[in-house]
C-alpha cells in the first residue's frame, strides 16, 4: 500500500464512507482521522491497527 495525497486519500474515503451508509454505519471523527493518517502514510499499517484496537475498546 503506497502513500497518497491528501486529495486521494479524500476521494477513497467517500467511497469507503458511502459504502458503510448503505450498511447504516458511520465513522466518527477519530475514526476518519485515523484511517486518513494510514491512507497518507502519516502512520504504519500496524500502527493503525494498534490505534482502532484503542479506540474500538474505548468505543
Amino acid at each position: 500500500m503506497g502513500v497518497r495525497t491528501e486529495e486521494q486519500a479524500e476521494h477513497l474515503m467517500r467511497s469507503a464512507k458511502a459504502s458503510i451508509a448503505v450498511e447504516g454505519l458511520r465513522l466518527n471523527q477519530k475514526q476518519e482521522l485515523l484511517v486518513k493518517k494510514c491512507l497518507t502514510g502519516a502512520i504504519t499499517h500496524k500502527e493503525f491497527i494498534k490505534r482502532a484496537l484503542e479506540l474500538s475498546r474505548h468505543a
